[in-house]
């Protein structure tokens, strides 16, 4: 989906909530859209400000929830006490495996999970609207680390 489009969209969301178009909640936009990794609205904050852009941590997170309503972005714990967010534009949904180690984060698809929880949803008349799937475990680079220095 282009950039304007998404520009245009949130406007229009803004506007419904009556709620100003303004620089901050631009840059916040502007910002998600480059982001390829997954992140914290602390971390986020800090990043926009070291890149010289003055916004209130309360700003950051009214704008991401705005953008989480409006599947822009995806938010989920990741095993931490916090939420992170993601840029879905252009992506399609996905779970995640998550080291308790590292805090690697592995992105993943696999259909006959998801065909299992849509069936598993028919089965008890369960309508679902959106779901997340993370793994908790140790990834293989922090097995190998172990097992080397176990050697």
């Amino acid at each position: 989906m282009p950039y304007e489009e998404i520009l245009e969209r949130f406007k229009a969301q803004l506007k419904i909530m009556n709620l100003k178009v303004t620089r901050e909640r631009l840059m916040i936009l502007e910002e998600v859209m480059k982001r390829k990794d997954h992140f914290d609205a602390d971390q986020f904050a800090a990043d926009l400000s070291v890149s010289g852009v003055k916004v209130s941590r309360a700003t950051v997170y009214r704008t991401l929830d705005i953008l989480h309503d409006m599947k822009i972005v995806h938010k989920t714990t990741l095993g931490h006490k916090h939420q992170h967010y993601e840029n879905m534009v252009d992506r399609a949904h996905h779970d995640h495996l998550v080291c308790l180690k590292c805090d690697k984060v592995v992105e993943f698809l696999e259909p006959r999970i998801e065909e299992l929880q849509e069936k598993v949803c028919v089965d008890h008349g369960f309508e679902i609207k959106d779901h997340s799937l993370q793994l908790f475990g140790i990834c293989g680079d922090c097995k190998e680390a172990d097992a080397e220095a176990n050697n």
